[in-house]
């Protein structure tokens, strides 16, 4: 029988996020969530929501922090 000293791992499944973003001076509606069409990683097409946050730099910022918690939250069973 073969002795194996050397640990075992877990493999850790790998993930891609796909994310952009734009700071534009004005005002935009925020209740609109465009989708546009992306190519993933593997070649297949797909799509996402993209998302408006109105307010001053400081407070886009803290709903983006809020929004990226979220995301994770709803997805804690990866």
């Amino acid at each position: 029988m073969a002795n194996h000293t050397e640990p075992l791992s877990l493999v850790n499944s790998q993930y891609t996020l796909g994310y952009g973003m734009r700071l534009d001076k004005g005002t935009a509606p925020e209740l609109v969530h465009t989708h546009v069409s992306i190519t993933l990683p593997d070649g297949s097409e797909g799509n996402m929501a993209l998302h408006v946050i109105k307010g001053t730099p400081d407070e886009i910022k803290a709903r983006l922090l809020d929004s990226v918690d979220a995301f994770f939250d709803i997805y804690t069973n990866l």
